[in-house]
């Protein structure tokens, strides 16, 4: 990488901790006790936070267009899973009522990382069997849960935790950098959508379940902003292989 994009970089990494520092504050000067989460879609919250993904977005497709020619289609997955992320995120963050949507995008986000690690028939037959297994315990166990939004919010766990799984299974098998970085990216990547799991789960009255509420949203985007900077970090690493 040239010394200018080397500086482009740790301006991005740098706007990034500001924007992340910003966020984590304002979540809890607007949190209003025994409500939800402040940042509804459309809301300054929401905003800042949907900023960060923008400015992920921008940087990739930057590094990209300066050395994607070095790489193979299979490579061009990551920036492919960062422009469905920000679609995804635009229905989470500025969109009303298109959190479906959100849900659909994010699956089809883990359909690509799942591509991008070369799926074989065992670890795709695992998703399969997993998701029929959870669709199976929230039609006769938790019927109220059974939902259009649940079902397909329910796909994208599945994706990425059998995800997880391969990442650092990778990571394993090519021991560098790049595969570490992705895979802890993935990893915080599934802390995130377990906090929001979590989050929808602890509903009630109880001091127990407004501290886990509580908890689990704090959770939220303190593990997302970092797992789109980690998979970022380790597009930059694929960069600097294919460079030297």
């Amino acid at each position: 990488m040239t010394k200018r994009d080397e500086q482009i970089l740790h301006a991005y990494y740098a706007v990034q901790v500001i924007l992340f520092l910003v966020i984590k504050v304002s979540e809890q000067l607007l949190r209003v006790p025994g409500e939800g989460d402040p940042g509804l879609p459309g809301s300054p919250l929401a905003v800042m936070r949907y900023s960060v993904i923008v400015c992920n977005f921008l940087m990739i497709i930057y590094l990209h267009s300066r050395y994607g020619y070095h790489f193979s289609i299979q490579d061009t997955l990551i920036p492919v899973a960062f422009t469905l992320t920000l679609m995804a995120d635009t229905c989470m963050c500025i969109l009303k009522d298109a959190r479906p949507m959100g849900y659909l995008l994010f699956t089809l986000v883990e359909t690509v990382y799942m591509i991008y690690m070369k799926p074989t028939r065992k670890s795709i037959s695992i998703r399969l069997i997993l998701y029929a297994v959870i669709l199976l315990v929230l039609k006769f166990k938790v019927a109220k849960m059974f939902t259009f939004d649940n079902i397909l919010a329910m796909a994208n766990i599945v994706q990425l935790t059998v995800n997880l799984f391969c990442a650092w299974i990778q990571k394993y098998k090519i021991k560098n950098r790049e595969t570490l970085l992705f895979a802890l990216g993935i990893t915080l990547f599934v802390g995130c959508d377990y906090s929001i799991l979590v989050r929808t789960l602890a509903t009630g009255d109880s001091s127990m379940s407004h501290l886990v509420y509580n908890i689990s949203a704090f959770l939220v985007w303190t593990c997302y902003i970092p797992s789109q900077v980690l998979l970022l970090r380790s597009y930059v690493e694929k960069i600097r292989c294919k460079s030297e």
